[in-house]
């Protein structure tokens, strides 16, 4: 009976060319599609979790409130001493290690002279429980010993390689920013792509016992500090909740203690409403954590929840088709089901006949979007940065899933249409009548669904276009075109920067050359708390927390940041360096002031120094746009870490040259990296803009496989009115009204979709533009023009084949069946 099935469904198949490809085409770019992005979203939800104690790893996390209550910075990383304390205070913590990003030259000596000098990014100063928390595969050396000593280092596999070409250096030394010896204790495995760091170099963290790199006084007093990762494993069965719920009591008892002791602060002040201490899942890192000094750029809940529901359409809309042409050609099969039932098929029989037929599209859907997605993965991987296998036949729990997948959609496809040909009564099919009725009401129902399908998506994709334009187009406040950052090597220029200054800037080709602690397109994280400043004849402590930023004289300058009120630092005035303090507009709202130039000069109290103010700048975008502008002070403390040089855009080569030239003058053993802003400032949206491509990529696909059934039931519906359409012309219809009278229909029901569509795209565009402190605001027009762009494609589709029926002969017409 099955052969007999599989025989009958294949002859329908060949007998219905034209609805056969659209099914199996529409199906086969549907499941693409949807195994594509079941691919992206595994990989994403799969962060970490190769760790066979994942469920019990936690990350600390620390924010800071305003004394309304409000987080106005929440860390991913927190101070030195709480790790230790944390260890020491709480029996459900079993291990803690903590672990901090050092940014280093790395080289390589070799006969006396530095060879393969690198600025490594990825070296983290790292606790030996390390091994004992994270599943760190090691290749040679022994974990437990390799990070005790103070200066050893461990290599990942790259890195081993990058520096000796071999894995087998244990005993071999590497220079570390042309100041320390490392020995090498062994060699790691690469972590996995689906981890939240991904450390190249693991140096022993009692390293930073030395007071040339930071000293123990610093690691057990430190409470300012907060670039410290802090992992903690609890206990079987303990409960985070609870653990977390006494780290107030911890502060207070702690942090309070140091801070009333050190810091000054009065008796009543309690450490737990300042700042709170958070247990974050290891495995919640990747999706759920956007804090503010994140180790590398995280994924988004959001964009897997959205590229999950986009593949749940696509294969909707691909099933609605199949229902859509299967029960639009019933009429044409009524005569063989009554014939069939004639002759004595039961109808299960005729269900079991058209469920194999489905079934069998689906299989056929399945080989071939198999073939397209072998395709599409390496697109998908060249397009998010991923490696995820491309051989879905190796896939056995993948492959296994697919084919079930197939049957289950063939007949979620295929039910519908099945019972409703099995429901025909022979008697008035084989008279030539239609076998039911009514079936019409549910075709327009799941063309209204695709439509409205169809319409937010293309309302969705005009509106972050329009915000992505808006984020590249919007007014910084400076400029970042021309502009390069390099690293400023302190230590190195202490007492030669005003000679390297000046050969810099002797070139025509070097406007400006500017130093900073941070540079526009970072995080503003460092604070010295709140100001205060002169009302009447008294200092007043301001309540407002001030952003700071270490600059030089030449700063504001590199980026055309301009004056509201006063003056910029000079090196003319000797007490700038000491004394100077620099606002932006946001500190001058926050603190009060209406009339800027009136508080100029005026007595002006940061970071324990009694000052002057000596000018306002006016706001700009320090940060992305996703952030407010916050209130911003500048200082010359030194200790600067980041270098800006304005380039002439007429004299871009020889300018890079000269600075080369001048780099490795001055600085031979650190090398020449620099980086372009306008490149930072691009990578600030890069996920918006991937995740812009993808939406767009996998909506256009939606909307095509919608395209296609709608042409699909065109053809059917165009066919089935030839009679109709000759008549009208021999009574004298022109070809214009005849194409109303076709399009008409489908005009109502494309209105109907837009009424659903427009609230539906209006509240998730909302919560999505939301996340932006500075959005667009949501024109009626983008809505106007994506029904029209609906309409659009649903004449256009339609019209292909009623045009055609139009022009037709209606002598030809008339002789049609």
């Amino acid at each position: 009976m099955i052969r007999n099935y599989i025989k009958v469904a294949l002859r329908s198949i060949l007998h219905n060319k034209l609805t056969a490809f659209i099914n199996i085409a529409g199906l086969a770019l549907a499941i693409a599609c949807a195994i594509l992005i079941f691919l992206f979203v595994t990989d994403e939800i799969s962060y970490d979790r190769y760790h066979a104690k994942a469920d019990r790893i936690y990350r600390v996390t620390r924010s800071f409130h305003s004394p309304e209550g409000e987080v106005n910075l929440h860390l991913a990383n927190v101070a030195p001493p709480i790790g230790p304390l944390l260890k020491n205070d709480f029996g459900e913590i079993e291990k803690m290690a903590r672990t901090i990003n050092f940014g280093m030259v790395i080289g390589l000596e070799e006969n006396g002279e530095l060879k393969k000098s690198n600025n490594e990014e990825f070296v983290f100063l790292a606790e030996p429980a390390i091994f004992d928390i994270f599943d760190i595969q090691i290749k040679s050396g022994d974990a437990s010993k390799a990070l005790q000593r103070p200066f050893t280092i461990m290599l990942s596999e790259k890195a081993a390689q990058k520096y000796f070409n071999s894995e087998n250096i244990i005993g071999k030394r590497l220079r570390a920013d042309n100041r320390f010896d490392l020995e090498i204790t062994g060699v790691y495995k690469n972590f996995p792509a689906q981890s939240h760091w991904h450390p190249e170099f693991l140096v022993s963290f009692n390293s930073l016992e030395d007071d040339r790199v930071y000293g123990r006084n610093g690691l057990e007093t430190n409470w300012g500090n907060n670039s410290f990762g802090t992992y903690l494993l609890l206990q079987q069965g303990a409960d985070p909740k609870k653990v977390e719920a006494s780290f107030p009591s911890f502060l207070d008892k702690h942090f309070g203690s140091y801070a009333r002791a050190n810091w000054g602060v009065p008796a009543d002040w309690v450490a737990s409403k300042t700042t709170t201490l958070f247990l974050q899942k290891l495995t919640d890192i990747h999706l759920r954590s956007h804090l503010d000094d994140e180790l590398e750029a995280n994924g988004n809940i959001n964009s897997v929840y959205m590229m999950s529901i986009i593949g749940f359409f696509i294969v909707l809309i691909a099933c609605f088709n199949f229902v859509n042409l299967s029960t639009a050609r019933a009429t044409k099969r009524a005569r063989e089901v009554g014939l069939r039932k004639v002759v004595g098929a039961l109808r299960a029989q005729l269900i079991g006949q058209y469920l194999s037929e489905s079934i069998l599209i689906s299989f056929f859907s399945l080989m071939l979007a198999m073939l397209l997605s072998a395709r599409g993965i390496t697109w998908l991987n060249n397009f998010t940065g991923k490696a995820i296998p491309a051989n879905i036949l190796t896939n056995l729990p993948l492959l296994g899933g697919l084919i079930l997948f197939a049957c289950i959609l063939g007949i979620l496809a295929g039910i519908y249409p099945a019972l409703v040909i099995s429901s025909f009564n022979p008697v008035t099919t084989l008279k030539g009548q239609p076998g039911s009725s009514g079936k019409a009401g549910i075709r327009k129902t799941l063309v209204v669904v695709q439509f409205a399908i169809s319409i937010i998506l293309i309302i969705a994709t005009l509106i972050t276009f329009q915000q992505l334009s808006f984020l590249n187009t919007r007014e910084l406040g400076y400029q970042k075109d021309q502009v390069i950052t390099l690293d400023y090597y302190g230590d190195d220029l202490k007492n030669s920067y005003e000679a390297f200054y000046n050969a810099l800037t002797q070139s025509s080709g070097i406007q400006h050359v500017g130093r900073s602690t941070r540079i526009p397109t970072g995080r503003l994280l460092d604070s010295y708390g709140s100001a205060s400043v002169m009302k009447g004849d008294s200092l007043v402590n301001v309540n407002a927390d001030l952003k700071s930023i270490s600059i030089d004289e030449d700063f504001f300058d590199t980026y055309g940041i301009q004056l509201a009120a006063g003056r910029k630092f000079s090196k003319a005035i000797s007490t700038d360096d000491s004394l100077a303090f620099i606002i932006n507009e946001a500190a001058a709202k926050a603190i009060g002031w209406t009339n800027l130039e009136e508080n100029i000069d005026k007595e002006f109290h940061y970071a324990d120094v009694n000052g002057k103010l000596i000018g306002i700048v006016k706001d700009f975008h320090f940060e992305s746009l996703h952030q407010q502008i916050v209130p911003m002070i500048f200082l010359m403390r030194g200790n600067y870490r980041r270098l800006s040089v304005k380039i002439s855009g007429k004299d871009m080569k020889p300018g890079l040259a000269h600075l080369e030239k001048t780099w490795k003058a001055f600085l031979p053993g650190k090398p020449f990296e620099y980086t372009f802003l306008s490149e930072r400032y691009r990578k600030l949206y890069e996920a918006e803009q991937k995740q812009s491509q993808l939406f767009t990529t996998f909506a256009g696909l939606a909307i095509f496989i919608a395209s296609m059934g709608l042409f699909g039931l065109a053809t059917f519906n165009t066919l089935q009115r030839m009679k109709e359409i000759g008549i009208r012309k021999v009574l004298g219809a022109s070809v214009g009204s005849i194409l109303q009278l076709l399009s008409k229909e489908i005009l109502i029901l494309v209105g109907i979709a837009n009424l659903i569509a427009w609230p539906v795209a209006w509240y998730f565009m909302n919560q999505w533009l939301n996340s932006f402190a500075y959005r667009v605001d949501m024109n009626i027009a983008l809505y106007i023009a994506g029904t029209a762009c609906a309409i659009a494609i649903a004449l256009l589709t339609v019209s292909t084949q009623t045009i055609r029926a139009a022009l037709r002969n209606p002598a030809k017409t008339l002789r049609y069946e």
